[in-house]
């Protein structure tokens, strides 16, 4: 038997709460898409705010998948040096673009944050539907925020070697 992952509670709790959260998003864009197209095109008569309801689940969708990808290790990697990479090295890279991918995603959460603080100051709204643009903001900065928790789950978590990789 496989030893347990450091952390597994993380890919336990969130990876299928966030797997049905996109699916659900994305299931809900493929329906608005098939119901503009055919109010628009047979029927004369498009969803009003379809333009806006799919920039938002398109956004929402992209954010639920940054955490989910994260804590699946499931990035597109390069891997021209992994097969003469030795052990070591090999770990210390993947513990590095961890710690540079934490502090990134930290800080764009942060931002993210500060912006629909800033959003929400203003008002700011949809054009059309007049959605407050801060709620959509703060779901991202807080998804924002998983993803940079889920690289410091990954960093604690030997790295491994994909099969093309290995000699």
């Amino acid at each position: 038997m496989e030893p347990e992952k450091p952390l597994a509670f993380f890919d336990r709790l969130f990876v299928p709460a966030l797997g049905v959260l996109s699916a659900v998003v994305l299931f809900c864009l493929m329906v608005l898409t098939c119901v503009d197209v055919i109010g628009r095109y047979f029927l004369n008569h498009p969803v009003y705010g379809g333009f806006e309801i799919t920039e938002t689940l398109l956004a929402a969708l992209i954010f639920c998948g940054l955490p989910l990808v994260t804590l699946r290790n499931d990035h597109i990697t390069v891997d021209l040096f992994d097969a003469i990479t030795p052990d070591w090295i090999y770990r210390l890279q993947h513990i590095g673009a961890c710690v540079v991918g934490f502090a990134s995603t930290g800080y764009l959460a942060w931002r993210l944050w500060a912006r629909a603080v800033a959003l929400a100051a203003a008002g700011e709204t949809t054009a059309q539907l007049k959605f407050r643009l801060a709620y959509l903001t703060y779901g991202m900065s807080i998804l924002m925020a998983f993803t940079a928790m889920a690289l410091l789950v990954l960093a604690l978590r030997r790295p491994h070697r994909h099969p093309s990789a290995e000699v």
